[in-house]
């Protein structure tokens, strides 16, 4: 195997790499998310999704936890989804001091969207890859989102 001489001033762990690939991935959330709902930031979007996938309700704190955000950050995202009724608020009955979120039939739609838009994007590059190369990429992608933690809960 040949290491490129960025990688090798590096120590070829391989994180230029996956940087490389991070940049790659982000920019088509960012063009997908842009694409289908210009009304939306990436947080905002991010918040969607997490509500969206989620077993409803979801605490707002859970929504700052996952986003890694401080709260008030988090309301005012959630703000916008309400006001674009892709998301229900709603008091806790049980705890007055949480917020209950609910993906709206929109909410669910727009992340359902962006999601196909992304797998149509992420396909259009796999089939540039030849097969063995494109059959190590999914691989890699498996193994590194399991190393993540992100895969699905």
């Amino acid at each position: 195997m040949v290491e490129n001489s960025q990688s090798a001033r590096n120590g070829g762990d391989g994180a230029d790499e996956a940087l490389a690939m991070l940049r790659a991935m982000v920019k088509i959330a960012d063009s997908t998310v842009a694409e289908v709902t210009a009304q939306l930031t990436l947080t905002q979007f991010r918040a969607l999704v997490i509500i969206t996938e989620r077993k409803p309700p979801v605490i707002m704190g859970r929504v700052a936890e996952e986003l890694a955000m401080n709260p008030s950050s988090v309301t005012r995202a959630c703000d916008r989804l309400v006001q674009l009724e892709l998301v229900q608020r709603a008091r806790n009955p049980l705890n007055k001091r949480e917020t209950l979120l609910a993906p709206t039939a929109s909410g669910r739609e727009i992340v359902a969207r962006v999601n196909r838009q992304r797998r149509t994007m992420l396909r259009e590059v796999l089939d540039r890859m030849d097969p063995a190369a494109r059959s190590a990429a999914v691989e890699a992608f498996a193994r590194f989102a399991e190393a993540a933690g992100s895969a699905e809960d």
